[in-house]
């Protein structure tokens, strides 16, 4: 099967060129506004768009900048073409995909906890997960950024989520977003350690230009 993988579209989306795949999985933040209404607007835009792509299989999981989602004004009802995993698990065709929108807490966004509270979100997740998509990367895997007093680069990821990965779930893919790449810094990439493959996904850079076409990947068919 051919797995697409994008995130941090950031309503960028129509510039996307659409590659042959059986599945597509966006990993979360579609919009930009913190406006619950405008960005319910923007994320309206791209779930039509979504929606409408001439791929079999359409997962979504949100993100920081999924306000309307976290505040009820859209709903995966809404939607029926889309598979909305807000920290639940599907199946498809044999793959079992786990989706969670959870990131530590950077001013106030949506789906954000601080970090001592992520610990049992990460111990709820199967052991059995084929392929992990969270919006955020784990500690230390493509997740630089400047630290807020710009003194030098730091690792932002989530380090519960990072072990809850390496020591029990240990998925063929994980695939997230939320770090950009910035001057200087290249998050969007590949990284692969044991059995698992890393996927930073985003597709717009620190300015929010579209810059990366996500990742095509090919998985042969799970019975």
């Amino acid at each position: 099967m051919i797995f697409w993988f994008i995130s941090d579209t950031h309503t960028r989306h129509a510039q996307l060129q659409i590659p042959p795949a059986d599945v597509v999985i966006h990993a979360g933040d579609e919009a930009n506004q913190h406006d619950p209404a405008m960005n319910a607007a923007e994320a309206r835009a791209f779930f039509d768009w979504y929606q409408g792509l001439p791929i079999p299989h359409k997962v979504f999981v949100p993100g920081n900048h999924s306000v309307a989602i976290e505040r009820g004004l859209i709903k995966p009802a809404d939607y029926p073409g889309i598979c909305f995993l807000i920290h639940e698990a599907t199946t498809i065709e044999g793959w079992k995909v786990f989706g969670s929108p959870y990131t530590p807490r950077f001013f106030d966004w949506a789906y954000m906890k601080a970090r001592q509270k992520l610990e049992p979100v990460w111990a709820s997740v199967p052991d059995d997960v084929d392929i992990l998509v969270t919006h955020g990367p784990p500690k230390g895997v493509l997740d630089l950024t400047v630290d807020r007093e710009n003194k030098g680069l730091v690792q932002v990821g989530c380090n519960a989520l990072r072990r809850h990965v390496d020591q029990r779930i240990r998925p063929r893919i994980h695939a997230f977003g939320h770090l950009h790449d910035e001057i200087g810094i290249s998050n969007y990439g590949q990284y692969t350690r044991g059995a698992t493959q890393f996927i930073n996904a985003a597709c717009c850079n620190l300015r929010l230009e579209l810059i990366h076409p996500g990742f095509v990947i090919n998985l042969e068919d799970k019975s």
